[in-house]
């Protein structure tokens, strides 16, 4: 009869996800994770299976928690002035002095998606469903008539995606506040009816 678990898996997994969202895949060590999760080795693998296993794993939990919690906030923009509220909290916050790690969606868009197959699709998971939120965001605006009647709705959702991403990139190392600022009012003017 197998001994029951003295650990939450979804307890421990949040914080393997916290592991690899601040060192990534590859400098995250094993020991790195059983240190952060509380569990020896032998519970690692039984609960979670490999180091990469429990990557995949802790890249779903980071979908669900993380990105899910970013779509909704984009599922509730009615305004061009809601999408500039968006990004400058980001940046705000970037120079706030209590930044996260860069996206842990983004490392592994730059660093395994690259060579693994499953990463890949995770990311690109994540990416569709961001398309999708700022899509129907700027469909949302685009019939309120405060955006050009010609904007093509795909190269804005996928400009506002570009423009997160690459906020988020430099997150150990923040754009200047201002010039980021004003990076975005650009884009928005050019959205703009």
């Amino acid at each position: 009869m197998a001994r029951p678990k003295s650990f939450d898996p979804d307890t421990v997994l949040a914080k393997a996800m916290g592991v690899f969202w601040e060192k990534g895949y590859d400098a995250a060590s094993i020991s790195d994770l059983t240190e952060a999760m509380g569990i020896n080795r032998f519970s690692l693998y039984d609960t979670f299976g490999d180091k990469h296993e429990l990557y995949l794993k802790a890249l779903d939990a980071y979908s669900d928690r993380v990105v899910g919690g970013m779509v909704e906030r984009v599922n509730s923009i009615q305004s061009l002035e809601d999408i500039e509220t968006l990004f400058f909290g980001m940046i705000e916050f970037q120079h706030s002095g209590e930044s996260s790690p860069c996206c842990m969606m983004h490392k592994a868009a730059v660093s395994l998606a690259a060579v693994d197959e499953e990463a890949r699709r995770r990311v690109e998971t994540a990416r569709d469903r961001f398309h999708a939120a700022y899509h129907d965001a700027m469909d949302r605006i685009k019939r309120t008539g405060a955006v050009r009647q010609d904007l093509d709705l795909n190269h804005a959702a996928w400009l506002l995606m570009i423009t997160k991403s690459g906020l988020m990139a430099y997150s150990g190392s923040p754009v200047p506040e201002d010039e980021a600022k004003g990076a975005v009012r650009a884009m928005l003017a050019q959205f703009r009816a």
